[in-house]
């Protein structure tokens, strides 16, 4: 999808604020439509549009990774200790949708546009909890592990991407924050009448915050989302720019142990000898990880530049002599755009406007119609979707002479042409009548039947 403009075509050195020439053909094709796509995208001030780009971002961090806690033995002088070793690993794993769009004139203009609600990510990590014992009771001294286990702690979340500065909202958390669960309760019989009773609690919270601090986007960083880089066209019939997002990571582990070491004697009764909370801020992540780069593809139109000068040579006056100016499009997007001519009235171009499809040719008709004798000129001014060529000059040069001066044998340039230069291209039209070569008394209103003879070859040149 494409948006659509007139070109603003203008004399050589006009003021740009000069109206634009409106073209009925234009206008009958339909190039004029905006399109809605572009509107969204927020590139509905640009004339044209490539083809969106839609791409996948995907990507995958580590968090927590060789978190290590040690709690050693506690509490330090009590007959019944206990220690708790902890290690987490684990990892986040993100994707999002977008689509990248590049609009033109006044150079590329690229950005990046969110797909809504498609950002996932989800958070997978696991702690791995090791306790051991050891009391000296009556004389009695043991020490063992007692339990290892391995504790799962996950969430997700969804949201718009790609939650750069100053979008709304501009970052995604993750939170786990699991209920207080039972980490151990073990007894142990120390011997006849005397035992030990160790039951800890353990709590744990963990969050993920995501955000996107930039894109870098054909090499210029972009710092919000809806933001523009503008980078030069190559003149190629795919532009590549390469996007790629920076991601920022903010993750934190949290603990709370509460260790509870009671001793059972019989007749006497349990009794507790520590009932504590520890809290461990286990592992904290704060950091930057660059998504892999998105080569992104752009057709565009590509303009094959015609000749610089259309020089008519010499022409009676009176005679009408038309030279064909091709326009073929190497790109891969429709080339459209419009012609109007200035300088002397002699000269005259048709159609106004042109369209080539990609691999295609279309062309222009120059029409010099002297009505005196003298050199003319004018330019012939050319406005297009190219990027790298939105606008071109081609000078038009022609000379008229009177019928009594020209060479009745027909020998001119370098058969006797005063000024050395070769006769026009001459079309022939299979419209009866069309006059392209004869006189003006020759013609019944001769600049009209000259315009039906060009209308007639544009049509048979078109159906072919």
């Amino acid at each position: 999808m494409r948006s659509r403009s007139l070109p603003s075509l203008r004399a050589p050195g006009a003021d740009a604020r000069a109206p634009r020439l409106l073209s009925l053909a234009l206008l009958a094709a339909g190039l004029c439509a905006p399109l809605s796509a572009a509107q969204a995208a927020g590139l509905d001030d640009l004339a044209y549009q490539s083809t969106p780009f839609p791409f996948v971002l995907e990507d995958e961090v580590s968090l927590y990774d060789g978190s290590e806690f040690d709690t050693t033995w506690i509490p330090a002088d009590s007959p019944l200790q206990i220690r708790f070793q902890i290690l987490s690993e684990g990892g986040a794993e993100i994707e999002m949708e977008g689509v990248g769009h590049l609009g033109w004139p006044e150079g590329l203009t690229g950005l990046i546009e969110p797909v809504a609600d498609s950002g996932i990510i989800v958070v997978d990590a696991v702690l791995s909890a090791v306790t051991s014992i050891r009391f000296n009771v009556a004389g009695y001294t043991y020490e063992s592990e007692i339990d290892r286990r391995g504790i799962a702690i996950e969430g997700e979340g969804s949201f718009t991407p790609f939650l750069m500065s100053g979008d709304v909202p501009d970052s995604v958390s993750v939170l786990f924050e699991g209920a207080t669960n039972e980490l151990l309760n073990y007894s142990y019989n120390v011997f006849t009448g005397v035992s030990v009773q160790f039951t800890t609690d353990l709590g744990p919270q963990a969050t993920t915050v995501y955000d996107s601090p930039n894109w870098y986007l054909g090499g210029e960083r972009v710092d919000t989302v809806g933001e523009r880089a503008v980078f030069e066209p190559l003149g190629e019939p795919v532009q590549p720019v390469e996007a790629q997002l920076v991601g920022h990571w903010v993750s934190s582990l949290d603990l709370v142990l509460n260790p509870v070491f009671s001793v059972c004697v019989d007749l006497i009764g349990c009794f507790d000898l520590v009932d504590i909370d520890i809290p461990i801020p286990l592992a904290g992540d704060d950091f930057e990880q660059m998504f892999a780069p998105v080569a992104m593809e752009f057709p565009l139109p590509v303009l094959t530049p015609p000749p610089a000068v259309a020089d008519f040579g010499t022409v009676e006056v009176g005679q009408v002599a038309n030279v064909q100016v091709p326009l073929s499009n190497v790109g891969l997007l429709d080339l459209e755009g419009g012609a109007a001519m200035f300088g002397s009235p002699y000269f005259v171009v048709y159609p106004s406007a042109f369209l080539a499809a990609p691999g295609t040719t279309d062309g222009l008709v120059l029409t010099f119609e002297p009505q005196a004798a003298g050199d003319f000129d004018g330019t012939l001014v050319l406005e297009s979707n190219d990027p790298l060529l939105p606008r071109i000059e081609i000078q038009v040069i022609g000379t008229a002479v009177d019928p009594a001066e020209s060479d009745p044998n027909g020998d001119d340039g370098a058969n006797g042409d005063p000024d050395g230069r070769a006769k026009p291209t001459v079309i022939e039209s299979e419209v009866q009548g069309c006059g392209c070569a004869s006189t003006r008394s020759d013609r019944i209103g001769g600049a009209a039947l000259g315009a039906l003879g060009l209308l007639g070859l544009l049509w048979r040149r078109r159906r072919a």
